[in-house]
């Protein structure tokens, strides 16, 4: 079953002296428990096909179906929720609150939902310890390492338990120890949890770790 199915999908950006197109005719689907790489040099339109599949951006033209909803039918308010409760963001920046500790990084996403604070503190701290952190819940993101930072985004991706996880460039600030371990943590949630993943990289060898590879040229799929 597809939960990702984008169909002639155009993205053109317009200014008063220009008009860029950063994707032509894209169609892709990605089915549930892949784990998808997109590749392609720096411009191709890789982060701007990941916000289309995020619901952050929408196409010019063409059809956005996420998990048997289209994007193209939702509000605004709608949109948010369907963010909130199906997918998980990973950036490459991490993109922490550094006046939060860890726990409370990791909580924000919980913020939104229906639940009590002991509900959100538990699934706060399991997902801790699957990422490896639960002896650092109470550290701030300036006294952790970048590869400990990447894994409280992870844990912060996980915590509402999104059937998508959406990883922009995921270990392109780690050095390659640090790739490798966050590499392992995204492809266990993939094949023990059954989570679906689409990861932009540039790196070949994480990405031939991946099921797929989607590769990208100039905004077209070239294979």
């Amino acid at each position: 079953m597809e939960v990702i199915k984008l169909t002639g999908i155009d993205k053109i950006y317009r200014t008063k002296e220009i008009e860029t197109q950063a994707l032509e005719n894209v169609n892709i689907e990605v089915r549930k428990g892949e784990f998808v790489s997109i590749m392609g040099p720096s411009g191709c339109g890789k982060s701007t096909l990941l916000n289309i599949i995020g619901m952050l951006d929408l196409p010019t033209t063409g059809s956005v179906e996420i998990c048997g909803k289209r994007a193209e039918n939702m509000k605004e308010n709608e949109l948010a929720r369907f963010r909130n409760e199906k997918l998980g963001f990973v950036f490459q920046s991490f993109h922490l609150i550094n006046s939060l500790n860890v726990l409370d990084n990791v909580m924000v996403p919980l913020l939104y939902r229906n639940m009590s604070s002991s509900e959100r503190n538990r699934r706060v701290k399991d997902v801790l310890e699957k990422v490896g952190l639960s002896h650092r819940m109470k550290h701030m993101p300036s006294q952790l390492s970048g590869g400990q930072c990447q894994r409280v985004a992870i844990a912060r991706a996980i915590v509402g338990n999104p059937e998508i996880i959406l990883a922009d460039e995921p270990c392109g600030n780690l050095d390659s120890k640090m790739g490798a371990e966050i590499m392992e943590i995204l492809s266990e949630l993939n094949k023990k949890d059954g989570r679906t993943v689409v990861m932009v990289t540039h790196n070949e060898e994480q990405a031939r770790q991946t099921d797929r590879i989607i590769r990208f040229f100039d905004g077209r799929q070239v294979m």
